[in-house]
């Protein structure tokens, strides 16, 4: 049974903040895990990427620039790659509050999933189109944003029921 002085106690003492490593692993652990999936996507696709990829697209969809598959896969590699660092600089600018945390964990994982989803749809286009005429419908934008904000919300309602 509790009491009003139990009560007090609880409310005194919150959950411990996570620690600076633990932010560190939850911040960039997204997009690793994303990195690997999109390798291994490329992977999968390898056989059927013509000797050129659309790595860059206008706002109507139309590839105005190319790549080399090798350049290509460097490209999206230094893309979470820079998304890591940017994840870490917060880690180190936050104080490490439990909310703080849960929002990292949240931006970090729907970021991933959407940049993830989006360079994955970008080999499935390139794949079929044997490097000509490579346009990337303009509707993969929002769902590129869609992936994302599902990730995220999901992580965010698990880390709730966890909390």
């Amino acid at each position: 049974m509790l009491h009003r002085k139990d009560l007090t106690l609880v409310l005194e003492n919150p959950a411990p903040a996570p620690s600076r490593a633990r932010l560190m692993v939850e911040a960039t652990a997204p997009f690793a895990g994303a990195a690997l999936i999109t390798v291994t996507a490329f992977l999968l696709f390898q056989g059927s990427l013509p000797d050129k990829i659309a790595t860059h697209f206008t706002l109507g969809g139309n590839a105005d620039r190319y790549s080399t598959p090798a350049t290509t896969l460097g490209q999206y590699l230094l893309l979470f790659a820079i998304q890591t660092i940017g994840a870490l600089g917060v880690v180190f600018s936050i104080k490490a509050a439990p909310r703080a945390a849960r929002g990292l964990r949240t931006f970090c994982c729907g970021l991933a999933a959407g940049t993830a989803y989006d360079l994955i749809a970008t080999l499935w286009v390139v794949s079929d189109s044997s490097g000509r005429n490579v346009h990337l419908p303009s509707y993969q934008w929002a769902v590129d944003v869609l992936v994302g904000a599902g990730v995220a919300a999901a992580v965010w309602f698990a880390s709730r029921s966890r909390a």
